[in-house]
């Protein structure tokens, strides 16, 4: 069995003597959904193109599927993309369309129905639509039809859900769950919607000018949580550390107006709170805080 369905290993890409990406590892696990995230230029769409074979990489080396990418294309068979929007025949319906796609590449033919169905546009009222009165959200989903028809065992998305509205983003979502979790696809997804990617994700991993800056399982970022008190702290830190002695939890920070801890179960709070108000410490607020995505992403990249 693959592990890494696909690897990179000291990828560089320059423009004019500028390296746009310069990633000295990154890896893509069978089956798994990949968030790949970064700030408008740092370099996700050019990694996308470099694996696809439609730009040059100006040296590293990209493996897919264990095998390095070269002058042989055929690596591709088992890709399906969505970088750009694909060039459609407007006068055309969708099915019409992928025809005319099934032509050019010579998969097998009945994929075509059951990609439509797998999109959610093979209702009746949409066999006979042209793609010229397609909605945005309807032309999202022929674009993934065109990705998955060859039935692919990696799916590379750049933006699927560029220009919908909250209900479009939500059915590409949950689609792109579907085809992960129940036909085994591998998903490299690049996305500015940080709360989809916290939704969908296994993974993600940051670039920012054109290097990875972090990378880490979005259930670990989820896990890592604290209890954040808001009081007057002044003189009383040698009361708190004493208090504190009795519990199992860690201090990770404390101010004159604000202390947070770590490792506290929900039962033990409240009999923590109740001995610091005995030590007479005045206490203000309590509030649990979660690490998000954002805030990791904020971080990374501000300026």
């Amino acid at each position: 069995m693959i592990s890494n369905v696909l690897q990179i290993k000291n990828l560089q890409k320059e423009f004019k003597d500028t390296q746009v990406v310069n990633l000295s590892s990154l890896s893509v696990q069978q089956g798994e959904i990949y968030g790949f995230l970064g700030p408008n230029g740092a370099g996700k769409t050019t990694t996308m193109k470099m694996i696809l074979s439609l730009i040059s990489r100006t040296a590293g080396d990209i493996e897919v599927f264990v095998q390095s990418i070269g002058t042989d294309k055929q690596y591709l068979n088992q890709i399906g993309s969505m970088i750009e929007e694909p060039s459609y025949y407007p006068n055309l319906t969708g099915y019409e369309n992928l025809l005319v796609f099934q032509k050019i590449l010579g998969f097998d033919k009945k994929n075509i129905q059951e990609t439509l169905k797998i999109v959610g546009l093979d209702q009746p009222k949409n066999k006979k639509k042209l793609v010229k009165d397609y909605s945005l959200g309807m032309k999202q989903r022929l674009a993934l039809a065109f990705a998955l028809v060859k039935k692919p065992r990696l799916l590379i998305l750049d933006e699927p859900t560029n220009g919908l509205d909250p209900a479009g983003i939500h059915e590409i979502r949950e689609l792109i769950i579907k085809l992960a979790k129940e036909q085994g696809i591998t998903v490299f997804i690049s996305t500015h919607i940080l709360s989809e990617v916290e939704h969908i994700a296994d993974r993600v991993g940051i670039i920012n000018h054109g290097q990875l800056v972090y990378e880490g399982e979005i259930r670990k970022i989820q896990s890592n949580k604290w209890l954040e008190v808001r009081g007057d702290f002044r003189g009383r830190r040698e009361a708190i550390s004493q208090v504190l002695f009795d519990y199992p939890c860690k201090m990770l920070e404390i101010q004159e107006d604000k202390l947070k801890l770590t490792n506290l179960a929900d039962q033990q709070i409240s009999s923590l709170l109740r001995d610091l108000i005995v030590e007479e410490v005045p206490i203000y607020e309590v509030k649990q805080e979660q690490e998000t995505l954002e805030s990791i992403f904020l971080n990374l990249t501000k300026e």
